[in-house]
């Protein structure tokens, strides 16, 4: 009985942390999380029921390591350097932040060694999303002021329960791809995946705009070249519709981008086509300003890196510019230095190469596509402290040594 207690425990923080891992509100400077508390609830639950698997490892060791450096940076940030007015509170609050990325990190690695703890978090995760999705389709339809004000980043572009469009987009893609992949009812297959693409063009993300095509192209060659007679003869189809709507579009101007401005947030992601890299300043992006200034905070600390500092207070000190790098590698490299930066990109690229290695009959396919995404999004946003990535990573790395336990099993 207090087995099956402990396990209806288990489930509801679970699904708990799959809703709320999609909500980040900005308190004090600080992103703050309902799946924060629920972390450590989960956490607390592991230790009293699941101890074995709170065991220390290499990671651990690094993030300690890595720690401490930041906090020698920051010492003689203090001692040795008089432009720089550094606070407790703000090195209190990146301590946090910091011990709340490898929370989630840690988290990721071992949630999926509990009894059916992925499917949980996986169907909780997908619905949630759907549903938050849709609400955000519902707002840009009837403009609801409650709505707006919860979803929505300004008139145009929603936000789902981030902090910010980008990030919502980023979480949108990865739940179509978890969606495609686990719902195995077509119906529900098609209803939730087209949701989620109408939730995306509500947030005006170019990054996603670009990822979907990416995304449209893979998935039309793979149907092409596949041996069902079914896919192939569909995917010729819809090559036709495109090719004659092509046509009739070149001669008649049926659709000009130009129409699209009755849908701003749209609008806003086909703009790439029509500015290119200019596009990357429109509508407040802004990237170019923010990402000289990353460089310049780089060598500024000669590249050892702002230690615990906050970023954006060092930035606006040197250059005047309130503003977050809105590129992970570089603000990586602007906080842990050069050296832990380039371990970390190292790293990335050792995961995506594992997951192609052990890719046998497209098995990994999806955390490929998942890797990918999170990756091509650091370009144009700042994710080194976010919880939600943190947590995709950690299951990756558990992916990652999962098929590696698999193959030595195999060969032994």
């Amino acid at each position: 009985m207090e087995n099956q207690h402990n396990s209806k425990l288990l489930t509801l923080l679970l699904i708990g942390l799959a809703v709320f891992i999609q909500q980040s509100s900005v308190i004090a400077g600080v992103n703050v999380s309902i799946a924060d508390f629920i972390t450590l609830l989960i956490l607390v639950y592991l230790l009293f029921f699941a101890n074995h698997l709170l065991k220390a490892n290499h990671f651990l060791q690094f993030f300690i390591i890595l720690y401490t450096y930041r906090m020698i940076i920051t010492l003689c940030l203090l001692f040795f350097d008089d432009l720089i007015f550094i606070t407790v509170k703000e090195v209190l609050a990146s301590t946090v932040k910091y011990a709340f990325v490898v929370i989630y990190f840690y988290l990721g690695m071992i949630i999926f060694k509990l009894g059916n703890s992925k499917k949980v978090i996986v169907t909780s995760y997908i619905i949630s999303s759907v549903t938050i999705g849709l609400f955000c389709i519902i707002a840009g339809l009837n403009k609801s002021p409650l709505l707006m004000k919860l979803l929505y980043f300004d008139e145009i572009r929603s936000k789902g329960l981030m902090n910010d469009p980008n990030y919502f987009a980023m979480t949108q893609i990865i739940t179509l791809v978890l969606a495609y992949k686990y719902i195995h009812n077509y119906i529900f297959k098609v209803l939730a995946c087209g949701i989620l693409l109408w939730s995306l063009t509500t947030t005006g993300s170019k990054t996603a705009f670009i990822i979907l095509i990416v995304l449209a192209i893979y998935f039309f060659i793979k149907k092409l070249f596949s041996r069902n007679a079914v896919s192939v003869v569909s995917m010729l189809v819809i090559m036709l519709i495109l090719l004659c709507f092509t046509f009739y579009n070149i001669n008649y101007y049926l659709f000009q981008l130009s129409d699209l401005d009755a849908l701003p947030s749209l609008d806003r992601m086909a703009s790439i086509f029509e500015e290119g890299f200019a596009s990357l300043n429109d509508s407040g992006s802004e990237r170019s300003v923010v990402w000289i200034n990353a460089i310049s905070v780089i060598k500024y600390t000669l590249g050892f890196g702002v230690g615990l500092v906050d970023y954006v207070h060092i930035g606006s000190q040197i250059n005047g510019i309130l503003l977050v790098a809105h590129n992970t590698y570089l603000q990586i490299f602007a906080e842990w230095g050069i050296l832990f930066g380039a371990l970390f990109i190292i790293f990335m690229l050792y995961l995506l190469f594992e997951l192609f290695r052990f890719n046998i009959s497209g098995k990994n396919v999806t955390a490929i596509v998942v890797m990918l995404t999170m990756l091509i999004y650091f370009l144009t946003v700042s994710f080194n402290n976010s919880r939600y990535v943190a947590f995709i990573l950690g299951i990756i790395v558990f992916i990652v040594q999962y098929e590696k336990m698999e193959r030595d099993r195999n060969e032994e």
